[in-house]
């Protein structure tokens, strides 16, 4: 769900072309956004600045599964880093389409303009407790995804929650920056070598998701070589992850084929 761009982020909403007065149901929050952007820019309709507010489907998914296995704390922390997303990226592409209509003609409109909604964007972050141009709402992201293949690991029934946590991750080189960000707090994946379950082949492989997942946020920062080897741990994840689901391994994930390691046994120790 990264901020600047968001391979998984929702379609915009939809609403009859032309009408300033639609709002889609249940979209409080939305068109508060809408009038807030339509106001501080005086050029962008409000329908236009509605369908920049693109939850991430993927992310409220989880959160809907998390919820769903009783994990209120996790799917409520969830929501709420989501649309802490949106809004902060609708004002950051509010800023785009001011730069796009004007770029060539009134510069210093861009200029003026673009700065109150790219700092408006940025201050959203930081009210929540995320720096700007940080990986840091991600990597929380990332914290659930563990959490949802950690707990379908314990239990004979996590193939939804796994589905769902595997729709968050994005490409491989991405994902391996991601994972080894902290977040606002301290997180550690310490708890992937205690986890323990059914000994079933679907909780079996939700386990080794999750450990691969945690041996790619021990990798620490310092090159290419490290990039490459997060990037092979979360193939693991991801291919284990598949298994746990029901899905054939990396269907839909072809990307991280590349970065399996010759070593990947599957076993669950």
């Amino acid at each position: 769900m990264s901020i600047a761009s968001s391979n998984r982020a929702g379609e915009a909403w939809a609403g009859p072309a032309g009408t300033e007065t639609t709002m889609p149901k249940n979209s409080t929050r939305a068109a508060a956004l809408a009038r807030r952007i339509q106001a501080a820019t005086g050029v962008i309709r409000y329908t236009d600045a509605l369908s920049l507010f693109t939850p991430d489907k993927a992310s409220l998914a989880l959160a809907a599964e998390l919820g769903a296995a009783g994990l209120a704390d996790a799917a409520k922390d969830l929501v709420s880093i989501t649309y802490v997303c949106a809004e902060a990226r609708a004002w950051f592409e509010a800023y785009g389409v001011i730069e796009r209509a004007f770029y060539g003609t009134d510069y210093s409109k861009v200029r003026q303009i673009g700065d109150i909604c790219s700092q408006t964007g940025e201050a959203v972050l930081r009210r929540a407790g995320f720096e700007p141009m940080s990986m840091d709402a991600d990597a929380e992201v990332y914290h659930l995804a563990f959490l949802a293949l950690s707990h379908a690991g314990s239990i004979t029934s996590g193939q939804r929650l796994v589905r769902a946590a595997l729709q968050v991750f994005d490409e491989p080189l991405m994902c391996s920056d991601i994972v080894r960000s902290q977040g606002r707090d301290p997180f550690s994946y310490a708890s992937a070598a205690a986890l323990s379950g059914p000994d079933v082949p679907a909780a079996v492989a939700a386990r080794t998701a999750a450990r691969a997942m945690a041996a790619a946020a021990h990798v620490p920062f310092r090159g290419d070589e490290e990039w490459h080897e997060a990037a092979a741990h979360m193939a693991v994840t991801v291919w284990h992850a598949c298994v746990a689901a029901g899905l054939p391994p990396l269907e839909g994930f072809a990307g991280f084929r590349d970065f399996l390691p010759d070593l990947m046994d599957g076993t669950d120790s």
